[in-house]
C-alpha cells in the first residue's frame, strides 16, 4: 500500500511540474506543492481462495507531508453479487475492511460500494473463469554476462476467449513489489511461459534455498488496464504523467477486482 501511495504522490507532483513548464516557459514558476486536494485511494478485491477479500482505504497527501498513509476508519463498505447476497465488510484495522462470508464464484458479478461521509464510490467486477496454473520453476538467465535466477509460470492459455493475468511473487514469504501482468494478445491458445524477474540490487537476487511462491490471478480487462497504466506511468515510457485508469466511480483512485487465484511454490535448488 505504501508503495502505491508514494507512486500516486509522485504522479501528482510530476503532473504539476509538467503543466507549469508547458504554460510558462520564460518566467519564474513558483509551484505550491501543498495545494493538491487529497483523494481517496481504494484497493479492493474478492477471490475464490482461502482469503476471500479485502478493501483498503487511504488518502493521498501533499508532497511535503510525511509518507505515513493513515487508513480511513469511518467508511461503510459493502460487496454484493448478482445472486442476491450482500455483505457489509468488517474493519480489522484502520482502513482495512475484510470479507468474512461472501464466496467468490467464477462468472458472477460483484458490486463494491464504499461510503465515506456524504461521498459514495462504487465499482463492478465479474470474476473470470480460472485458467489452470500448471507449474512453477526457476531457471538461470544470463544478461550482459551476468546470470540471475528467474521464476517462470507455465500454463496453457485457452483459445476461446481473451484472457488477462496478474502474478504476485513472494520470496521467502516477502512480497515483491514489481507489477507482473500479461494478456493473450500474441499467445492466444498457446502454452505460456511467463518470466517473473526480480529487479533490485545484487543482494536481492534469488539464491539456492529460497522459497518461491507465485499467485496467478485471472483478472478482468479493466483491472489489467489499471495495472498496465500504473506500470507505464511510473516507468520511463510515459509521455506525460497522469493518474492510472480506474474502474471505480465517484472520483477515487484505485481499483476493485473479482479474480480467481491459484498458487504454486518451489524451493530453489
Amino acid at each position: 500500500m505504501k508503495l502505491y501511495q508514494m507512486r500516486y504522490l509522485l504522479l501528482l507532483l510530476a503532473a504539476a511540474l509538467l503543466t507549469q513548464f508547458l504554460t510558462a516557459c520564460e518566467r519564474v514558476v513558483d509551484i505550491d506543492l501543498n495545494t493538491t486536494s487529497p483523494r481517496y485511494v481504494i484497493e479492493g478485491y474478492l477471490t475464490n481462495g482461502e482469503n476471500p477479500g479485502q478493501v483498503t482505504i487511504t488518502r493521498t497527501k501533499n508532497f511535503s507531508d510525511n509518507n505515513v498513509f493513515e487508513g480511513i476508519s469511518n467508511a461503510v463498505v459493502t460487496i454484493s453479487d448478482n445472486a442476491g447476497t450482500t455483505e457489509t465488510l468488517t474493519q480489522q484495522s484502520p482502513g482495512i475492511y475484510t470479507v468474512s462470508s461472501l464466496a467468490g464464484v467464477p462468472g458472477r458479478s460483484y458490486h463494491m460500494v464504499v461510503t465515506i461521509g456524504d461521498e459514495t464510490f462504487s465499482a463492478v467486477s465479474t470474476m473470470p473463469t480460472p485458467v489452470p496454473f500448471d507449474s512453477l520453476y526457476v531457471e538461470e538467465v544470463t544478461t550482459f554476462g551476468d546470470g540471475r535466477l528467474v521464476p517462470y509460470a507455465l500454463f496453457n492459455d485457452p483459445a476461446e476467449e481473451d484472457n488477462f493475468y496478474r502474478y504476485e511473487l513472494y520470496i521467502n514469504n516477502q512480497k515483491v513489489n514489481n507489477i507482473f501482468i500479461s494478456r493473450d494478445q500474441y499467445n492466444n491458445g498457446r502454452t505460456v511461459r511467463r518470466s517473473l524477474p526480480r529487479f533490485g540490487d545484487d543482494e536481492d537476487d534469488i539464491k539456492p534455498g529460497d522459497n518461491i511462491l507465485v499467485e496467478m490471478q485471472s483478472i478482468e480487462r479493466p483491472v489489467y488496464d489499471y495495472f498496465y497504466s500504473l506500470n507505464q506511468t511510473i516507468g520511463q515510457n510515459a509521455a506525460a504523467p497522469g493518474n492510472p485508469v480506474t474502474n471505480i466511480t465517484g472520483g477515487a483512485l484505485g481499483y476493485f477486482s473479482a479474480h480467481t487465484v491459484q498458487r504454486r511454490n518451489v524451493v530453489v535448488e
